[in-house]
């Protein structure tokens, strides 16, 4: 389930980031410049939306605890710059942006939670260990 919060949050914020640029620079109907804060969340919730995809391929390599505080880390920035940076920022407050961080943070709970239970090994990993003892 976290590996599935991972994708759908990484992926809508994502978007969201990508597709804001251009949304802000034309609504409504005139050419705003972007200011260097908004330059700046746009770059931290791109690399926070990547971290939250390759927290994805940590949880299917069945390390949770990478995965837990690296999707806290990523869900926590992304929720702060999500909501205008405490009321900075307010063109950049947006629903989706919101939901995704909230996703992210979710998963990421629930990685760290679950860092402790046996997962069982996917055959993957088995058969390349076995590939590797020959």
């Amino acid at each position: 389930m976290a590996a599935a919060l991972f994708v759908i949050g990484g992926v809508v914020s994502l978007v969201v980031s990508l597709v804001g640029i251009p949304i802000l620079s034309v609504y409504p109907f005139y050419m705003q410049f972007l200011s260097f804060v908004v330059a700046l969340v746009v770059i931290v919730g791109l690399i926070c939306s990547l971290g939250a995809i390759h927290c994805y391929r940590l949880v299917t390599k069945r390390l949770m605890s990478k995965a837990g505080l690296r999707g806290i880390i990523f869900g926590a920035i992304l929720l702060t710059f999500s909501l205008g940076l405490g009321g900075v920022n307010q063109e950049l407050n947006t629903g989706l942006g919101t939901a995704s961080a909230i996703l992210i943070l979710i998963a990421g709970a629930i990685s760290y939670v679950m860092r402790e239970t046996v997962l069982p090994r996917p055959p993957v990993l088995v058969h390349q260990e076995t590939v590797q003892a020959q």
